[in-house]
């Protein structure tokens, strides 16, 4: 779906949250269209069901999100879930690559310089950790500065 058609679908679905509950799914020239009206023979109707007019004592109110905000929201969301299947593919490389040393022979710890095998594996293995928990940790902060203007778009970040 383009970035056009999700910020009309985003609309048209928060536009029906003041008005109705029923939008139309059209599609015209092979692009899904969404409106508030029937947009052609082929419409359908898409039933949304609207939130409780009355919180309870117990909820706060959310603040309502711009179609704009809605939409950098979702986008961080996408950010975040990407950066998150990385860093687990990468903790997966930094695994196979300790996995790996564990075959070392004498020969390859003596070019490293190393006293043993265990030696050479100890010392490999803290250089790859060293490597991957850099790597870890940017992916960490990044991850981070997402989820903080994610709360400042949905208005609940702390002072």
């Amino acid at each position: 779906m383009s970035k056009l058609t999700k910020k009309i679908l985003a609309t048209v679905i928060l536009a029906s949250f003041s008005s109705q509950a029923t939008v139309y799914k059209c599609m015209i020239k092979g692009v899904a269209t969404f409106s508030e009206q029937p947009c052609g023979r082929d419409a359908t109707i898409i039933k949304i069901n609207l939130p409780p007019k009355q919180l309870t004592d117990n909820t706060k109110k959310q603040p309502e999100l711009s179609v704009d905000d809605y939409l950098q929201v979702q986008e961080i969301d996408r950010k975040i879930q990407q950066l998150e299947l990385e860093r687990k593919n990468l903790k997966q490389q930094q695994r196979e690559r300790i996995e790996k040393l564990k075959l070392m022979t004498q020969d390859a710890a003596n070019r490293l310089g190393a006293d043993s095998i265990d030696d050479a594996i100890s010392k490999q293995s803290k250089r790859i950790n060293s490597y991957y928990e850099n790597q870890l940790t940017q992916f960490a902060q990044q991850i981070k500065q997402l989820e903080e203007r994610k709360k400042q778009l949905n208005g609940t970040q702390t002072p």
